[in-house]
């Protein structure tokens, strides 16, 4: 019996790609549908089978949102667009059995198997970040407000050190930032309906003469987020190059195809983000970008701790020769103190089979050298309250939990020491404004929650468990996400 490789290089590449992106679309409307089950981001296909050599059963196989990328990369790397064979509904049960065999002998189940479990914590971390992304949409809605909001939106962000996205998007485009997101939501829209979206009438999406909404707009950024095959298979990034460019140019036809349509929607949630670091990236401007962004963090940060907090509560603890952490917010309960880290965690760390390497680069950036400077802050604190030391990440995840078991050396040994988001941190301080005595709850919990077995609870997981979550900062003026639907609605003349 053929192995999934040898299966698919039989078999069309291009036609491959569209039936599964095409899945892709199927998925989300099912996940969409189904809100209060979130997790399912999933469809099964029946497979025949034989038992005993003779009775005849119909099992069923299932297909993860976050396999199809995969899938398209190895059937880029095993075939081509010239291949007799066709894919079709009825192999669709056996392609995917094939598969699951094929993810099941790459797992990585030796390094699991040959290492304690921190480590294992440390490989589940970088696995579950790809599945919850897929699993949990609404974080593209925050993304996309957040990015918006310090690129653009927000004007108590300091933007001088970086160069303005306008300039950016115009060199690269033709376009400003505001008209480059609208040619983005049209591209989305349309690969909600199928997954080229260049085959789409432009009297379908542009219905004034003068819009910028045209097929050739539409041509120049979806050509930014495309790549060939040969690229692909040059890649030192394997199937994660589609994350940054989730279109792929066929071979014969020379269509474009938007692998998965979770791709897409990933792009629009931190399209400006990586739009200017790769344009610093590109010109080898090292980490100029970098630095700066992490300035307009704690911009952010006082943004946030000035809107929600009284003013002689919180200070920027200022920075000597003695390494501390960034911030001191006090409130009735407990003092607070922040260490901001605004590096993310790299696109080869977030994903089934992780670079476990990556993982530790970003530990040793953006923890491990953050854990003494929030010990230093700690030692120099001489009032009574306890102090909950925070890693303050840009980076939006659910599975902080993971890195808490991943290094027991810091969280074990110090039961007040939390990793937050920023995604935490907007529900948290929005909880004090809104509900003061529901934000004290939550305060006593990270004091007395434990640390080992299964009594300790994340951040997360805390403010869940006294309602303190939901869409509670980027609401009203600050939903741009929002925003740019209702504008692009009266665009369009419809209720898409």
């Amino acid at each position: 019996m053929k192995d999934f490789e040898g299966f698919i290089k039989n078999y069309a590449t291009r036609d491959f790609i569209y039936f599964f992106a095409e899945k892709s679309i199927e998925i989300y409307k099912n996940q969409v549908e189904k809100l209060d089950e979130h997790l399912v981001c999933n469809i099964t296909f029946p497979l025949n089978i034989i038992q005993h050599g003779f009775i005849h059963k119909q099992a069923k196989v299932m297909l993860s949102a976050w396999d199809i990328p995969n899938m398209a990369y190895l059937s880029i790397t095993n075939s081509n667009d010239y291949r007799n064979d066709i894919m079709t509904e009825q192999l669709a049960g056996r392609v995917v059995n094939l598969y699951r065999g094929y993810e099941n002998k790459h797992s990585g189940s030796e390094y699991i198997g040959n290492n304690g479990l921190p480590s294992i914590f440390k490989y589940l971390m970088g696995m579950s970040y790809e599945q919850f992304k897929y699993a949990n949409p609404a974080w593209i809605y925050q993304n996309y407000n957040r990015n918006y909001h310090m690129l653009i939106g927000s004007p108590n962000i300091n933007r001088e050190k970086i160069v303005d996205i306008n300039v950016i998007t115009n060199e690269l485009f033709g376009l400003t930032a505001e008209e480059l997101l609208a040619v983005e939501w049209i591209i989305w829209w349309l690969c909600s309906i199928h997954p080229d979206p260049l085959s789409a009438p432009e009297e379908l999406y542009r219905k004034k003469e003068n819009s910028i909404l045209t097929k050739k707009n539409l041509e120049r950024v979806i050509s930014y987020y495309s790549v060939t095959y040969e690229q692909v298979r040059n890649s030192s990034l394997r199937k994660q190059i589609f994350y940054n460019k989730p279109f792929v140019i066929t071979q014969k036809t020379k269509e474009t195809i938007a692998v998965s349509f979770y791709l897409v929607q990933m792009m629009i949630a931190d399209g400006l983000y990586w739009l200017i670091r790769d344009y610093y990236h590109n010109n080898h401007w090292g980490t100029k970008f970098i630095i700066a962004f992490g300035e307009m963090f704690e911009d952010y940060f006082e943004e946030l701790a000035g809107l929600y907090l009284p003013k002689n509560s919180w200070h920027k603890i200022p920075e000597e020769r003695k390494k501390s952490a960034d911030y001191y917010v006090e409130v009735d309960e407990a003092v607070f103190l922040f260490e901001l880290k605004s590096g993310l965690l790299g696109l080869g760390a977030k994903q089934q089979v992780p670079d476990v390497g990556q993982i530790d680069i970003f530990y040793n950036r953006n923890i491990k050298e953050a854990n003494e400077q929030l010990k230093a802050s700690e030692q120099e604190y001489k009032g009574e309250k306890p102090v909950i030391k925070v890693f303050l990440l840009y980076e939006s995840m659910t599975n902080t939990q993971m890195i808490v078991g991943s290094l027991p050396e810091i969280f074990e040994q110090d039961p007040r020491c939390y990793i937050m988001t920023i995604d935490d941190l907007e529900m948290l301080l929005a909880t004090y404004k809104k509900d003061k005595s529901r934000f004290d709850d939550v305060v006593k919990a990270l004091v007395e929650n434990k640390r080992g077995g299964n009594d300790y609870k994340s951040v997360l997981e805390i403010l869940n468990i006294y309602q303190a979550v939901g869409d509670m900062h980027f609401i009203g003026e600050r939903d741009y996400f929002n925003k740019i639907a209702e504008k692009l609605k009266k665009e369009l003349g419809t209720d898409q």
